[in-house]
């Protein structure tokens, strides 16, 4: 058997590093108050599954504790351990993601318990069903049988309808910190009578990232001849010792650019995996800003700044053909003008048009141009707010800087507002092609759609040209011209700047 599945938690008070959960189900076990239905979500390797587990044990163990714990020693647990009792069902929803399966589920799920007390299924990955097969569970999760219970285990919460979380007591499971995953495999390591060496166990605990699953499995490989080297552990993971990231960091904080590179071409060359490396420095990296943040050190903004070159090459590792080169990138970026050469500061300054911004500056400017755009609406919302129920013929202009677009405003502006009442304006236009360009359904409504957001008036707008001279206005005024006395002076032509200028009043400057 493997040792995870050994040490797998029979009882509660096993199930380390979600004491949170623990206490809350075992509240619940002792009141009698248990949910016919859960959803547990967490990372792999948490405890979801065994969780699980522990509550079929508990609604139908015959002889739990005073503190609601199964007893571990009656049929029913016994058989729930072995996987071999029949009312308690796994379902691996990956492979039985189907509505087809779900129906199946939901025939069966009225029939009575074969030997226990309840019926529990457990569905793991639940996730992967179908929109469908979830659209016929919801039903069954909300009004089950009696006598029937669900679990659901899923790595991806964000996957699941919100109509199935709604309809379930959830539970969160987080990842489980690095010493209580030490402090497990030091157990197994003692009942195993495995030599294991506290490095090693470290190096293990921190490269799981929570998962307590994986550091068992990962602990039972790297175990050879009953023991568990450090050495061993470093050259399968490909995991660089402590010493080798400080003395890095070390190299980089005293600006030694030619030594930094040079460690970087050596993790390189003996096999080790970089992005694993660089994960490790930002690790160590946090460390050292926690404390530096703790203690009120000067080497915050250092730190920070050797964190965002560090998170840079860890981007440009995925992509990137030659490996170690971003991470030179990042040593050359890091030592700055004290390692850098002048042929590498000029090469730098032709290509870096614009001046960097750290990820800070770029959330304050983000905050700021959000600011400033908030302000504009507000004080915009104020501007027409003082207009409300106000002399449209007063502030006429207000109306024309709210018109879209410019050419139409431009129109409008040839037009002097000869009458209006409550419910009506008349415009008249001196030109006739400004005229006809207002005076169509879209002109004339999105005018009086200006209107009505300024001073909160329906308006109807009409248009019309001005009154020309009649034929024989013209006449008489020739005639009257013509017995003019001689001595009168014609009127001078205008030159082409005023015959330009005439013309753009009339048509405008487009």
């Amino acid at each position: 058997m493997a040792l995870y599945s050994k040490y797998r938690p029979q009882n509660f008070a096993n199930l380390v590093g979600q004491d949170h959960i623990r206490l809350t189900l075992l509240h619940e076990i002792q009141s009698g108050t248990l949910t016919h239905a859960y959803l547990f979500a967490g990372p792999r390797g948490t405890g979801k599954t065994s969780s699980a587990r522990l509550i079929a044990k508990a609604l139908n163990c015959t002889n739990k504790n005073a503190e609601g714990e199964p007893c571990d020693q009656c049929d029913f647990c016994k058989t729930i351990t072995e996987g071999s009792l029949i009312d308690v069902l796994e379902i691996d929803a990956a492979s039985n993601r189907g509505i087809e399966e779900i129906r199946d589920l939901k025939e069966k799920i009225n029939f009575a318990p074969t030997r226990a007390k309840t019926k529990v299924y457990i569905i793991d990955e639940v996730h992967m069903l179908t929109k469908e097969a979830f659209n016929a569970l919801l039903k069954t999760l909300e009004e089950p049988p009696e006598n029937v219970y669900f679990i659901l285990c899923t790595t991806e919460i964000h996957k699941i309808p919100e109509t199935i979380i709604s309809r379930c007591q959830r539970f969160d499971f987080k990842r489980i910190d690095i010493k209580t995953i030490m402090t497990r495999l030091n157990y197994i390591a003692q009942m195993e009578k495995i030599e294991a060496e506290d490095a090693a166990i470290e190096l293990i605990a921190r490269h799981v990232e929570g998962g307590l699953r994986d550091a068992i499995g990962l602990m039972e490989q790297m175990v050879m001849g009953g023991k568990l080297l450090a050495s061993h552990v470093r050259d399968h993971m490909g995991i660089t010792g402590h010493q080798t990231i400080t003395t890095l960091l070390d190299l980089l904080e005293k600006k030694e650019l030619t030594k930094a590179i040079h460690l970087i071409n050596e993790v390189h060359n003996e096999g080790y995996d970089l992005s694993s490396f660089t994960r490790e420095v930002l690790e160590c990296l946090r460390d050292k800003l926690i404390t530096a943040v703790q203690q009120g050190q000067d080497s915050v903004n250092f730190i920070l700044e050797m964190i965002f070159k560090f998170e840079e090459a860890r981007d440009m590792l995925r992509n990137t053909v030659i490996p170690q080169l971003p991470l030179e990138i990042a040593a050359i970026k890091i030592c700055g003008q004290a390692g850098v050469t002048e042929p590498v500061q000029r090469v730098e300054k032709k290509i870096e048009k614009k001046p960097e911004i750290r990820p800070v500056e770029k959330a304050e400017q983000k905050r700021t141009d959000e600011e400033s755009a908030t302000a504009k609406a507000l004080r915009q919302e104020y501007e027409m707010e003082k207009y409300k129920g106000g002399d449209i013929t007063k502030h006429w202009a207000r109306v024309l800087d709210h018109v879209q677009p410019p050419s139409l405003r431009r129109s409008i502006g040839d037009a002097k507002m000869v009458e209006m009442n409550d419910t009506e304006i008349k415009l008249v236009f001196r030109a006739k092609f400004h005229m006809e360009r207002t005076n169509t359904v879209e002109g004339r409504s999105k005018t009086e759609k200006a209107v009505q957001e300024i001073f909160g008036k329906t308006i109807k707008i009409t248009c019309e040209l001005e009154q020309t001279k009649t034929e024989t206005q013209a006449i008489e005024q020739e005639t009257a011209a013509v017995t003019l006395p001689i001595e009168r002076k014609a009127k001078p032509k205008l030159s082409a700047d005023d015959l330009a200028k005439k013309a753009m009043e009339i048509f405008g400057e487009d």
